[in-house]
């Protein structure tokens, strides 16, 4: 009996199904991606450890008889040999990782998730937080920024979104139309991840959480199996008074411990929540159970360390741009720039001395966001009309960190401190909008019509195919020389019913005369015009048209007057 072609069709698809995914990459994107595509698809996921240990136990822990899907660095592997090992005992599919960015957004494509969790990119922290939650909602874990967000808009489009943590100021307002629920104010990664647990375990009933400091993934937690909570040598605040109502209330029970290296810190955690509830008349405490090694059946050993895969941790990084006084408004002006891969937050603190000698203090006490690619800028009042003759001198600390509570580097300027005269006399105004269908982008012109250079920070407010406002962010500051133009560009792809909602489109700027001090704002109401296609490239295209037309014509009576013949004899 012959097979049925709908039967070999399921039968190759089922030959070549995944049911094993395995990560091969020293870039820790590889490996989060590949633990967000298992979880989505449910199938287990193993990776190389780093640094590497034995080959062995990865093949071991993989198996035999799967068909596996192999994510590997293109570039940098963890093991060159670990692709042909695998097939000797498996049908491997390989996924040439050619960077962790694209990997990402490639495998949530591939993945079929009607559900994505949206975390920045920088921040290791937040996307170890949100693996069980992802795995529990069956969600691909997006990692963004302001430049890979148009993509990513098309990736989630219709499906449902989380924002968890702090994102950046364009990956809110890309996801707005998506009325993406938010998880955490994105101020500080302990506070996010309490905010997250707290939800995993009100809504899954989980009595048990893992706890790590986030600075390695291990199986345990790649699994997704259990929340995930973060912490450091010192144990946050946070932490602490969620476990002890936690343990208070008897929702949990114990934790998983990984690595050795917390044990005093975790050990001292549990004595101090007895003793707290023991004063309080109640007689629980939290268990704590320690993974420190694993055992391998196929081993000699009896007992073999962690196999753990190292992330890097983001360090923020800070410049101060200037430190000035302005004598037109008795005031000094401070500017921030950060130079690092991330978001920060900052304080300031600028001691002025006269001759060597304190004269005042100023600063910030209430830290401030500069998110990536950003600048910031302070002023503060300063009477120098005293002051008739002598050095005057700023030193200037600026505190800073990766969230609002844990400001642990600093950058220090001692300098003279220089008078100015500056009155902002920037004017900039939007000229022009146009949309380029082929390319995908929204073009804004602006021009500067002051006397002076300006810098202007551009956001287009639009509607989508629902009629839902978004605001869309340009992806920094960008200066304007005098009497110039400046075309912003927005990666959008609108369609043809977002096109006719947005004939006129609102444009906003936030400009000023120096980097960083954008004290003025203006909105304009521009036309959104359409970029047709060059008028050579349509007599082009109508040459070609007509020519086709032409030839087919000729062929058409050719055949005619070849049937006529045959007819004829």
């Amino acid at each position: 009996a012959r097979l049925p072609l709908f039967g070999i069709i399921l039968l190759v698809s089922l030959a070549n199904a995944e049911d094993f995914v395995a990560v091969n990459s020293f870039d820790g994107r590889d490996v989060l991606s590949g633990i967000f595509y298992a979880n989505v698809k449910g199938y287990p996921v193993r990776f190389l450890p780093s640094p590497a240990h034995d080959l062995s136990i990865f093949l071991a822990k993989v198996g035999s008889n799967h068909s596996v899907l192999l994510v590997q660095s293109a570039a940098n592997p963890v093991s060159i040999l670990a692709e042909s090992e695998l097939r000797y005992s498996n049908q491997v599919e390989l996924y040439a990782s050619q960077g962790g960015a694209e990997t990402n957004l490639d495998l949530a494509k591939r993945s079929g998730a009607e559900s994505f969790i949206v975390v920045d990119s920088a921040y290791s922290d937040s996307a170890i937080s949100a693996i069980p939650y992802a795995a529990l909602t069956k969600s691909y874990v997006l990692l963004a920024d302001k430049g890979n967000i148009a993509k990513i808009t098309e990736i989630t489009a219709g499906k449902k979104v989380t924002i968890f943590g702090y994102v950046d100021r364009q990956v809110r307002d890309g996801l707005s139309a998506a009325n993406p629920t938010v998880i955490g104010k994105g101020e500080d990664k302990y506070e996010d991840n309490v905010e997250i647990v707290r939800m995993m375990v009100a809504t899954y009933n989980f009595n048990r959480s893992i706890l790590s400091d986030g600075a390695a993934l291990e199986d345990a937690m790649a699994s997704g199996t259990l929340p995930i909570l973060l912490m450091g040598k010192l144990i946050p605040l946070v932490t602490y008074d969620f476990l002890k109502e936690n343990v208070r209330q008897g929702k949990i029970t114990g934790v998983l411990l990984i690595g050795n290296e917390l044990i005093t810190p975790v050990q001292d955690m549990r004595e101090r929540i007895k003793n707290d509830l023991a004063s309080e008349g109640v007689n629980r405490t939290l268990g704590v159970v320690i993974k420190f090694a694993q055992a391998m059946p196929s081993s000699s050993e009896k007992v073999l360390s962690l196999d753990t895969f190292g992330l890097p941790a983001y360090v923020p990084l800070l410049n101060i741009s200037e430190v000035v006084y302005n004598r037109q408004n008795g005031k000094v002006m401070m500017g921030v720039e950060n130079t690092g891969d991330g978001p920060l937050y900052y304080t300031s603190e600028i001691r002025i001395k006269v001759n060597g000698q304190d004269y005042r203090v100023l600063g910030r006490s209430e830290p401030a966001l500069v998110e990536r690619g950003g600048s910031a800028s302070d002023e503060f009042s300063l009477d120098l009309s005293g002051i008739s003759e002598g050095s005057v001198t700023a030193v200037s600390l600026v505190k800073f960190g990766s969230s609002k509570r844990s400001l642990d580097q600093a950058a220090v300027l001692d300098t003279a401190l220089a008078s100015i005269d500056y009155v902002d006399n920037s004017i900039v105004s939007v000229k022009y909008s146009k949309y380029d269908k082929a390319n995908e982008k929204l073009l804004i012109t602006i021009k500067n019509d002051g006397d002076g250079t300006a810098f202007v920070f551009a956001q287009v407010s639009l509607f989508d195919e629902n009629g839902i406002l978004t605001k869309v962010s340009a992806p920094s500051i960008r200066q304007v020389d005098q009497n110039s133009l400046l075309t912003e560009e927005f990666l959008l792809g609108l369609n043809e019913k977002e096109l006719s909602l947005n004939k006129n489109i609102n444009v906003s700027l936030q400009y000023g005369g120096r980097r960083g001090f954008l004290t003025k704002s203006a909105v304009y109401s521009v036309p959104l015009e359409q970029e047709e296609q060059p008028m050579q490239l349509q007599l082009i295209l109508v040459g070609a048209a007509f020519a086709v037309g032409l030839l087919l014509v000729l062929f058409l009576l050719f055949i005619f007057l070849r049937w006529r013949k045959r007819k004829g004899e």
